[in-house]
């Protein structure tokens, strides 16, 4: 398929996991050669996740005959919802004029990407202190961390790739707990594989870069997942790809 934007309507079948094998590897190519078109994934993967997120908040402000008072959002997060709805319409006008607008839209899967990025070049640096709990702790590792993130946290053993499990530690992004394990190696800096709580559509691998960062991401739809480091691209995504496939 040459036709660009028959490949861009493409992106959406893509994004929501509805295309063939042949097809899907057809549309992967192309994102990898064209930027613009990692954008507008990722911009459909957000829109679909606020909107998701804004109906469900929907069912809660229909009355006592639906949710118990207690039950029911206070003021401020109605009033949060409602300007979500609104960088949701943004997004879609945009979206389906074939125009993104970064400067109307600010992605809150941007700012979060971003802020992991942050955490992990700062983090990556450490020595003494890389992680809170070490690798020989791993039992630890795996009930805390797993009850931190709402799910089984599963450690991706990446040693074929020349990495060694050094333990992990958790962060928060956007005020919600994230588990980070840390990988060293021994020609560069550690690499991060994270989890956090995430209800969103099941989405495949997309990777992106941050500064000198690259940042592979996908969701199963209950958990979200990223690998993060000062690595190649191709390195970050046979990482992703590795586990994906172990989790």
């Amino acid at each position: 398929m040459t036709d660009k934007q028959a490949m861009e309507n493409l992106l959406v079948g893509y994004a929501d996991g509805e295309l063939d094998a042949a097809t899907t590897a057809e549309v992967e190519a192309y994102i990898a050669a064209n930027p613009d078109a990692e954008r507008m994934l990722a911009l459909h993967r957000e829109t679909t996740a606020l909107l998701r997120a804004a109906f469900a908040e929907s069912l809660y402000a229909k009355g006592p005959t639906t949710v118990a008072p207690a039950m029911r959002p206070r003021r401020p997060a109605l009033r949060r919802w409602m300007a979500i709805a609104a960088a949701v319409m943004l997004a879609v006008l945009g979206y389906g004029a074939g125009a993104i607008w970064p400067d109307l839209l600010i992605s809150a899967r941007s700012r979060m990407l971003s802020e992991v990025a942050e955490y992990h070049a700062v983090y990556s640096r450490e020595t003494v202190h890389l992680v809170e709990v070490p690798a020989s702790q791993i039992d630890h590792l795996k009930a805390w961390l797993g009850r931190r993130v709402k799910g089984t946290l599963v450690v991706p053993d990446f040693s074929a790739a020349g990495l060694t499990f050094a333990g992990g530690r958790m962060v928060v992004v956007d005020g919600a707990p994230v588990a980070e394990l840390m990988y060293t190696r021994a020609d560069g800096l550690p690499i991060g594989f994270c989890m956090f709580w995430h209800d969103a559509t099941p989405s495949p691998i997309l990777v992106e870069r941050r500064d000198k960062q690259h940042l592979a991401t996908w969701d199963d739809g209950k958990h979200g997942y990223i690998v993060v480091g000062e690595a190649g691209r191709e390195l970050i995504h046979r990482l992703a790809t590795t586990a994906k496939q172990q989790i």
